[in-house]
C-alpha cells in the first residue's frame, strides 16, 4: 500500500497536462518523450531548458508567451502546483485538526467512486486554511489481491486511516458502512465538485458552529447545532 507519491515523473506530467489543456495528453506526453535526450526520468525532465522545448512545440503551444512557457518548465522541473504537492505535518501539528480525504483523479475535482478511484487527496483543515498533506494511492497490487467487494472496501478504508471525512462522487451502502466503522464520515458530492469549494465551506464551518459529531471526532467540547449533515445513503 502506497501513501505518498510513487513517481515524481507521473506527477510532473499530470501538472504539465493541467498547465497545457490546449494539447491532448497523449500528444503532449509523446512530445516530451521526443524532446528528452534519454529515457523518461526526473533527471532527464530537470535537464530540459526553455530553448529545448521551444524548438518543436505542439501546435497548441506555438502562441504561448514567456509566462506560459515558464509554467511548463516549472512543471517539468518538479515545481508542482499546491494541489499536487503535499506538505506532510508532524503529529503535533495535526492534533485536533480536521483531516479530509477527496476521491479524485486530478486533485482539482471530486470525481471518483470510492470503490474504484485509485487516488485520495488528503487535506488538513482548520478555521483559517486548508493544506494538502498527503496523496494516498490504491496500488494495482492491492487491487489485484483484494478482488471481493468487502476486501476492497476494507483496504480502502484502511488507506484513509486518520481521516474524519471522505468526499466522493458516489459510494455504495456496504462500502459506506465499512468506512463509518473506521470512524470516517462519507459525503457524496451533489453540487459543485471542485475541491477548493468544499475546502472553503469546511473552513467556514470550522470557524463557526460545529455539529456535535464533528466536535466529538476532533476532541472538542463544542455543543452546537448540526449545520453539516454527512450523507451515508447508498447508491441505487
Amino acid at each position: 500500500m502506497n501513501t505518498l507519491l510513487e513517481s515524481q515523473v507521473y506527477w510532473r506530467l499530470i501538472a504539465l497536462a493541467q498547465a497545457v489543456p490546449e494539447v491532448e495528453h497523449n500528444f503532449l506526453f509523446d512530445w516530451i518523450c521526443g524532446v528528452l535526450d534519454g529515457p523518461l526520468s526526473t533527471a532527464q525532465l530537470s535537464k530540459l531548458t526553455l530553448n529545448d522545448l521551444k524548438k518543436s512545440p505542439p501546435e497548441g503551444m506555438t502562441s504561448f508567451d514567456d509566462e506560459r512557457w515558464k509554467s511548463v518548465v516549472a512543471c517539468l522541473h518538479g515545481e508542482l502546483p499546491t494541489h499536487l504537492d503535499p506538505r506532510p505535518v508532524s503529529a503535533g501539528e495535526s492534533e485536533g485538526q480536521l483531516k479530509v480525504a477527496f476521491a479524485s483523479s486530478d486533485g482539482l475535482n471530486v470525481n471518483g467512486h470510492f470503490g474504484k478511484c485509485p487516488l485520495f487527496f488528503i487535506y488538513q483543515v482548520n478555521e483559517k486554511n486548508a493544506r494538502l498533506v498527503d496523496i494516498r494511492r490504491m496500488s494495482s497490487q492491492d487491487a489485484e489481491e483484494n478482488t471481493s467487494g468487502s476486501e476492497n472496501n476494507e483496504v480502502r478504508a484502511e488507506l484513509l486511516k486518520g481521516c474524519h471525512l471522505l468526499f466522493c462522487e458516489s459510494i455504495g451502502g456496504p462500502a459506506a458502512a465499512r468506512v463509518i466503522r473506521h470512524g470516517i464520515h462519507p459525503i457524496k458530492i451533489k453540487r459543485d465538485p471542485k475541491i477548493e469549494t468544499q475546502l472553503a465551506e469546511l473552513t467556514g464551518i470550522l470557524g463557526s458552529q460545529l455539529p456535535p459529531w464533528l466536535a466529538k471526532a476532533l476532541g472538542r467540547k463544542d455543543n452546537l447545532i448540526n449545520r453539516f449533515d454527512p450523507e451515508h445513503e447508498a447508491d441505487d
